[in-house]
């Protein structure tokens, strides 16, 4: 009597052949796996993500509130006492993982943007002013984070960061 394919032979032991078919499966779905993992990981150091940034300046000096700025106003009332509010200027910065992104401040100064890691609970970014403060802030996406600056004319700098992904 014959042994079947990958069965067992005469004296009860299995031959070589059936572990080599299921070695092949498990070795290929150990690779497929770890490719997939891998994948992830490129994927994220790839893609973009937008991060808005506008730069404002708050005074106590009587003047209007910006209508760029309706929501960053809700938001420093709550924090700050001011009564104008101007929007100064407005960029987005389409940024990798790990790419740091600039926006020049009016006092001179950049104000730089960083991201680190997109995690369950949101974007994490190094954002800060050269030379001077560097902080890490985690945001969800289109959550508005407000930085307050340093002083500037008659006011003070605010600046508001909302990550877009």
């Amino acid at each position: 009597m014959q042994p079947s394919r990958g069965g067992r032979g005469a004296a009860g032991r299995r031959s070589g052949r059936g572990h080599f078919r299921h070695g092949w499966r498990l070795a290929l779905a150990v690779a497929i796996a770890s490719l997939l993992g891998a994948g992830s990981a490129w994927s994220q150091a790839d893609r973009r993500f937008n991060v808005q940034v506008t730069v404002a300046e708050i005074s106590e000096k009587p003047g209007k509130i910006d209508s760029r700025a309706k929501r960053l106003d809700a938001k420093l009332r709550k924090k700050f006492r001011y009564s104008s509010l101007r929007v100064l200027q407005e960029r987005r910065l389409a940024l990798r993982m790990d790419e740091v992104g600039s926006v020049k401040l009016p006092n001179g100064r950049m104000f730089r943007v960083r991201p680190l890691n997109l995690g369950d609970r949101g974007l994490l970014m190094a954002v800060g002013w050269e030379g001077e403060v560097m902080m890490d802030m985690r945001a969800p996406n289109h959550h508005l984070l407000v930085i307050g600056g340093p002083e500037h004319g008659a006011g003070q700098l605010v600046i508001s960061i909302e990550p877009e992904y």
